[in-house]
């Protein structure tokens, strides 16, 4: 057996700790400098293999995405874009984190630090593909708020996000008027050190406020890119003008001319309080939903007979003509009178696990499938014109029903058997372990591991959603 080594001390420990996780993310950016001197050298010359994917496949099972991800790593986060070491202020992120960040605009890869997890990096990534999604003519539309003309941006951001938090306000409230000092003010808005709060503002867009306790508040204006720097004293002085009253409540109401939310009640019984992310998510503003065009909808208005078929259909059994048959579904009626098949209502739990990206997708999918209504169904109506292996879709396997886009790992090994979940996992971790050299046992312990395994986006068969197009 071999000698155990001795450590002295905490400190000394964590300290070989993290040099053994620092050199893997380093295996990772040199893996990419590899990749890139096969790319771009003679050095496979004599090999048999026509580029580096093929050495890389055939060699060590590196998929094509794979080594694009190393190489684009290595792009981005190695000194000068090509070198086998990582920047200094890229150590302690770890793969998963940095192939993440490829996707993220520079403005915000240069606030992060290593204290943010791969969810709450996700989190900012969603935030900025929320506001792309708006365009500038709904952004001009919208108009600023009266009471928000006259303010700064940062200001501009500190009232939005005070009055879509009205819990914090309070706790900033009491800080500001019963102590003296910025400190206590980076206590209450960045409790761990680091906090991202993002925040629409109407008519201008959303606001990113990065803060940390050991430097100025950065304000990074999602829809232009532009950056601007604030002191904790500004901060400090905006809070300081909006809490003037003694009651936390009534000064809110003063300020925003709103009525205090009430808080929720709270149930006798309460789950374990999860760690505070991060990352604060803005309020999503209620606007109207601006028409677009889609293709007209398989169903028709109760009042409206359906559209004859094009191929005339043989005459259906008279018993079909009389009475529908078990199987059949009956429509639904919705509140604007529009003819729903019971089968789509019944799916539409399903989608709340979705993203909204997959979502739209799904929804599709179920859309050109939907049977009108009264439309003659040959496999139902007619089966003695139907091959035997022909099965009506209620006889067909149930593990044929179509599986959402994509998901995350935990709820695809939900919806297979045991043995196909086994024979999953066991490949899922092979691959994840492939993708870590040099990792430690001791890693394949750590919640924080599992947490990201399963949490993983994965399409309807499992495989990984890729971070890099």
């Amino acid at each position: 057996m071999d000698e155990l080594i001795n450590y002295n001390g905490y400190e000394e420990f964590k300290q070989a700790v993290n040099r053994v996780l620092n050199r893997t993310v380093e295996d990772f950016v040199l893996t990419g400098y590899l990749l890139k001197q096969a790319r771009d050298t003679d050095i496979l010359q004599g090999s048999g293999y026509a580029d580096e994917k093929e050495f890389a496949w055939n060699e060590y099972k590196l998929d094509a995405s794979q080594v694009s991800r190393y190489i684009k790593i290595n792009d981005k986060f190695s000194e000068g874009g090509y070198s086998p070491k990582l920047q200094d202020q890229y150590q302690g992120f770890g793969y998963a984190k940095l192939a993440l960040m490829l996707t993220l605009p520079e403005e915000v890869v240069e606030e992060l630090t290593p204290a943010y997890s791969k969810t709450e990096i996700q989190a900012v990534k969603e935030e900025i593909e929320e506001e792309e999604k708006i365009t500038d003519i709904e952004v001009i539309l919208e108009g600023q708020k009266e009471e928000q003309k006259d303010l700064g941006n940062m200001e501009k951001a500190l009232h939005q996000i005070f009055h879509d938090e009205p819990e914090l306000y309070k706790t900033m409230h009491e800080t500001v008027r019963t102590t003296c000092g910025i400190k206590y003010l980076q206590e209450v808005l960045a409790p761990d050190g680091d906090k991202i709060y993002s925040t629409r503002i109407q008519g201008i867009g959303r606001i990113m406020l990065y803060m940390h306790e050991s430097k100025d508040i950065t304000l990074h204006m999602v829809r232009s890119g532009d950056k601007e720097f604030y002191s904790w004293d500004d901060a400090l002085s905006y809070c300081t003008m909006i809490t003037e009253g003694e009651d936390a409540e009534k000064t809110w109401e003063e300020v925003y001319g709103e009525e205090f939310p009430k808080k929720e009640e709270i149930a006798p019984v309460q789950p374990k309080k999860r760690k505070e992310s991060k990352v604060v998510k803005a309020k999503k503003p209620e606007r109207k939903p601006i028409k677009t065009e889609r293709p007209a909808p398989k169903t028709e208005r109760s009042e409206t007979k359906p559209a004859e078929p094009q191929t005339k259909q043989p005459d259906p059994p008279a018993k079909s003509e009389e009475l529908p048959t078990k199987d059949e579904e009956k429509p639904t009626e919705t509140h604007d009178t529009t003819t729903v098949p019971a089968e789509t209502k019944e799916k539409e739990p399903e989608k709340a696990e979705e993203t909204p990206e997959t979502k739209t997708e799904f929804q599709q999918e179920i859309t050109d499938e939907t049977q009108i209504p009264g439309q003659t169904e040959l496999v139902k109506d007619f089966p003695q014109y139907c091959p035997p292996d022909m099965n009506a879709p209620e006889q067909q396997d149930k593990s044929e029903e179509v599986k959402p886009a994509y998901a995350t790992r935990r709820l695809y090994i939900a919806s297979v058997d045991a043995d196909t979940a086994a024979e999953y996992t066991g490949k899922a971790m092979e691959k994840a372990i492939r993708n870590m050299p040099g990792v430690s046992f001791g890693v394949l312990t750590k919640e924080s591991f599992w947490k990201e395994f399963f949490e993983t986006e994965v399409d309807r068969n499992g495989d990984e959603i890729e971070c890099v197009n």
